[in-house]
C-alpha cells in the first residue's frame, strides 16, 4: 500500500471483544461533545501531512525537493496544516549498512526543508529510518541484517545518533518516530525451510530470549516435539502454534533492542506501534487465536505514541461500503484501546488513511468518496478527544514511479549513458542525435504486490537547440525473453509528457534513442497511481479538499478526554480526577488516596500522582490505609485541583478484556489530623 505495508486487519474476534468493551463500560459515542472543562488542555493540535515533493516516499530524496517545497509549504498552510512529516531513510542517508555516518548533502537538504518549514510556521515530524530509497539497491537486506549482524545494528544506532546531532537543535522539530514495519522484514523467516530457521534462531537472539523465559521442556510442549538441547530449537514456522512465541520475541525486540537504545541517541523519539493483530494457527492449520501486539505499545520514556488507522481496520473486509458512523466508531474504539494501554502518552496518527486503494486489498471495506465529508465531521470530536495530532499519508496524489530520480537530481541512478553526457539538475539530461540511454527495471522497484503486469512509461523532453522545432525520440523496450521484440515507439519531444504502456517482466529493459539533439527533463515508469491525496497529481484541489480544510479549522488545540474510573472502581492506565478543597482556613490540605487490590493480582502496580507536569508523590496500589501527600504550594485557593493518577503496569484478568491496574476507593483533599 502507500507504505509498502501488507496489512493484516483486525479480525472479527478482536472486533467482538472491542465492541463488548465499548458497550459494557459506556464510552461516549463518536458524536459526543468533548467536555472542555474536564479535558486536558494543551498546545496546538498537530494537523499534518506526509510530503514527498514531486516524487513519492521511495524516490523523494532524489528529486528537487527544496524548489518544490517553496511553492508547496505556503499552500499547506492555506489548507490548514501546521505540520509536515518527512521520511528520512536509513538506506540513502547512511553511506552503507555498516557505516553510520550520514551523507552531508542529504543533511544539508533536510535542514533546509526544516528551516523552510519554520519560515512557513510548520512543525516537522521525522520518520527516522524509513526502509526505502531508490538510490540504494536492495535496501530490504539492511533491515534483515540489522537483526543478526552486530556491525549493521551498531551502524543503525550511529545513524540515529548522527541524525539527532544534525536536527536536534531545530525548534520546530516536534519529534521523530521509528516504525514497526521497518523491523518487520525478519518475518520472512516464518516461511523458510526448517534448516534455515534453525540456522537463524541463534544469531537473531531468539534462542537466548527463549532461554531467559522458558525451560526446554516448556518449549518442547509448545512446539509439540522433544528437544534435547537449545541448539535444536528452530524459529517457528508461520503456521505453527509456536509462532506466537516469535511474535512475542519481536515485540520485546522492537521496544528493548531497537526503540530504547535509539531513544537514548534521539531523545525526542516515538515509535509507530503495530495496531494490526496476527493469526496464530493450530496443528490443523486453522486460526486458533489472534496475537495482539499490546506488549510493544507502551514505549518507555516516550512523550508520543504513534499509530496508523484505516476504516477497514476492524471489519470483515468483504468489499463492503462503510457508513460514516461505523468508521467513526471504529476510530474511537482503536484510540480508546491505545489510550487504555499507553496512558498519558500523547497519540499521533501518522497515517490517517481515510482513503486507501492499495493494490491487492480491493476487498477492504471503504467509505464512498461522497461520504468522506460526513465522516470527517463525525471524526473531528473523536480526534479532538483521544489524539493530539494526525497526518495524511500524503497531501497530493502520486504515482509508484520506478524511475529512481525522475528529474535527474541525483545523477542517473542506474542508467547507462554516453560517456560524455553530464547530468545537470537544472536542465535535465542532454542527449545528442544518435545517442541513447538504457536501464533495466526490476519488478520490485514498482512496489506493487505481485505486479504490475503493465506500466506506463512517460518522457518529458524538449529540443536542445531551443528553436521550438519539434524533434522526436524513440523508446525501444526489450523484455526479458521476448518471443517477438516490441516495435519501437516514437515519442515527441514537446515539453509535455509523452507516454506509452509497456508490459512488465521481472526484468524490463528500456532504451531511449535521440533522433535529434534534445534534453530529457523528466521520466516516469508507473503501474499504479495512489489517489488518496486531497490534491491531485498537479496539486489542484479535489472535491474532498474543503472537508479537510474544515477539519483542520476545527482541530486548533489539543483538548483530550479525561481518563475515567470504571463503574466497579477499577482504573486503567491513568485516572483524571478533580477533588474539591475543604472549606477550612489556616491549614494546608493533603491529597488523600485510598486503594485496594485483590490478593491474587499478579503484581503490585506503582501509582504516581501528578498535577500537570509536576509529580506530587508515589505509592503502591493496595497499601492499607490512606496515602497522604501535601498539596503543592499555590493550589490551596483554587477550589478544585486537577490530579492524574498513573500506573506503571496494567493487566487483563481472565474473562475481562479491560486493561486494569488498581481499584480506587477514594481521592479527596483533607486536612491533616
Amino acid at each position: 500500500m502507500s507504505r509498502n505495508r501488507l496489512i493484516i486487519y483486525l479480525v472479527l474476534l478482536a472486533i467482538v471483544l472491542a465492541t463488548s468493551w465499548w458497550v459494557r463500560f459506556g464510552r461516549p459515542g463518536p458524536n459526543a461533545d468533548v467536555p472542555s472543562a474536564q479535558a486536558h488542555e494543551g498546545g496546538p493540535y498537530l494537523r499534518g501531512t506526509h510530503w514527498f515533493g514531486e516524487g513519492w516516499a521511495v524516490n523523494m530524496w532524489n528529486t528537487a525537493l527544496l524548489e518544490q517545497a517553496r511553492s508547496d509549504f505556503p499552500q499547506l498552510r492555506e489548507d490548514g496544516f501546521n505540520t509536515v512529516v518527512l521520511v528520512v531513510p536509513w538506506p540513502g542517508f547512511a553511506a552503507s549498512r555498516t557505516d553510520g555516518q550520514i551523507d552531508p548533502d542529504r543533511v544539508r537538504r533536510l535542514l533546509a526543508l526544516i528551516d523552510l518549514a519554520a519560515e512557513n510556521e510548520l512543525q516537522v515530524v521525522l520518520r527516522v529510518g524509513y526502509a526505502w530509497d531508490s538510490a540504494v539497491e536492495r535496501p530490504g537486506e539492511w533491515l534483515v541484517e540489522m537483526w543478526h549482524d552486530e556491525a549493521v545494528y551498531e551502524a543503525w544506532l550511529d545513524y540515529v545518533e548522527a541524525l539527532w546531532a544534525a536536527v536536534g537543535d531545530r525548534e520546530n522539530l516536534a519529534f521523530g518516530f521509528l516504525a514497526w514495519e521497518d523491523f518487520w522484514a525478519i518475518t520472512w523467516l516464518g516461511d523458510a525451510p526448517e534448516k534455515r530457521r534453525l540456522e537463524r534462531a541463534g544469531p537473531l537472539g531468539y534462542t537466548a530470549w527463549l532461554r531467559e523465559r522458558m525451560s526446554l521442556g516448556e518449549v518442547s510442549r509448545v512446539y509439540g516435539r522433544e528437544f534435547a538441547a537449545w541448539n535444536e530449537v528452530p524459529a517457528p514456522a508461520r503456521k505453527h502454534p509456536g509462532y506466537a512465541l516469535f511474535l512475542e520475541f519481536m515485540d520485546d525486540a522492537w521496544v528493548n533492542r531497537f526503540f530504547v537504545p535509539a531513544q537514548a541517541r534521539f531523545p525526542r523519539l516515538s515509535m509507530e506501534i503495530r495496531i494490526d493483530s496476527d493469526p496464530v494457527y493450530g496443528e490443523d492449520g486453522e486460526v486458533t487465536e489472534w496475537y495482539v501486539h499490546e506488549p510493544s505499545w507502551d514505549l518507555p520514556g516516550a512523550e508520543w505514541v504513534t499509530i496508523y488507522w484505516s476504516p477497514a481496520m476492524g471489519g470483515l473486509n468483504q468489499g463492503e461500503r462503510l457508513e460514516p458512523e461505523t468508521a467513526a466508531e471504529r476510530l474511537q474504539m482503536i484510540l480508546e484501546r491505545v489510550r487504555n494501554v499507553t496512558g498519558n502518552r500523547r497519540i499521533f496518527i501518522d497515517q490517517f488513511l481515510v482513503e486507501d486503494y492499495t493494490p491487492g486489498y480491493d476487498n477492504n471495506g471503504r467509505l464512498a468518496p461522497e461520504d468522506i465529508p460526513e465522516f470527517l465531521e463525525q471524526a473531528a470530536p473523536v480526534l479532538q478527544g483521544y489524539a493530539e495530532g494526525y497526518a495524511l499519508w500524503t497531501w497530493k496524489d502520486y504515482i509508484h514511479n520506478a524511475v529512481p530520480s525522475p528529474d535527474f537530481s541525483n545523477a542517473a541512478l542506474g542508467w547507462t549513458l554516453p560517456g560524455d553526457r553530464a547530468v545537470d539538475a537544472g536542465t535535465g539530461l542532454v542527449l545528442e542525435k544518435g545517442q541513447h540511454m538504457a536501464r533495466t527495471f526490476r519488478r520490485p522497484e514498482f512496489h506493487a504486490p505481485g505486479g504490475p503486469a503493465t506500466a506506463t512509461f512517460c518522457v518529458t523532453a524538449e529540443p536542445h537547440d531551443g528553436t521550438g522545432v519539434v524533434t522526436e525520440m524513440t523508446a525501444t523496450v526489450t523484455l526479458d525473453s521476448p518471443v517477438d521484440p516490441d516495435t519501437p515507439v516514437t515519442l515527441a519531444a514537446i515539453g509535455t509528457p509523452e507516454c506509452v504502456d509497456l508490459d512488465v517482466e521481472w526484468n524490463t529493459d528500456v532504451s531511449l534513442f535521440a533522433n535529434a539533439d534534445l534534453v530529457i527533463e523528466k521520466l516516469s515508469f508507473s503501474g499504479f497511481t495512489q489517489p488518496i491525496g486531497i490534491r491531485d497529481l498537479q496539486g489542484r484541489p479535489k472535491p474532498v479538499t474543503p472537508a479537510w480544510v474544515r477539519l483542520n479549522k476545527t482541530l486548533k488545540h489539543t483538548r483530550t478526554m479525561p481518563f475515567s474510573l470504571h463503574e466497579d472502581g477499577w482504573m486503567g492506565r491513568a485516572l483524571d480526577t478533580s477533588p474539591t478543597l475543604p472549606v477550612v482556613t489556616g491549614s494546608r490540605p493533603d491529597i488523600v488516596i485510598e486503594t485496594s487490590l485483590p490478593g491474587d493480582w499478579p503484581f503490585t502496580p506503582r501509582v504516581t500522582v501528578r498535577h500537570g507536569e509536576t509529580t506530587i508523590g508515589e505509592f503502591d496500589c493496595g497499601r492499607p490505609g490512606e496515602n497522604r501527600f501535601p498539596l503543592p504550594d499555590g493550589l490551596a485557593g483554587k477550589g478544585k485541583v486537577r490530579l492524574t493518577l498513573a500506573l506503571d503496569r496494567v493487566w487483563s484478568p481472565p474473562g475481562d478484556d479491560r486493561r486494569l491496574g488498581c481499584q480506587v476507593k477514594r481521592v479527596a483533599l483533607g486536612i491533616r489530623p
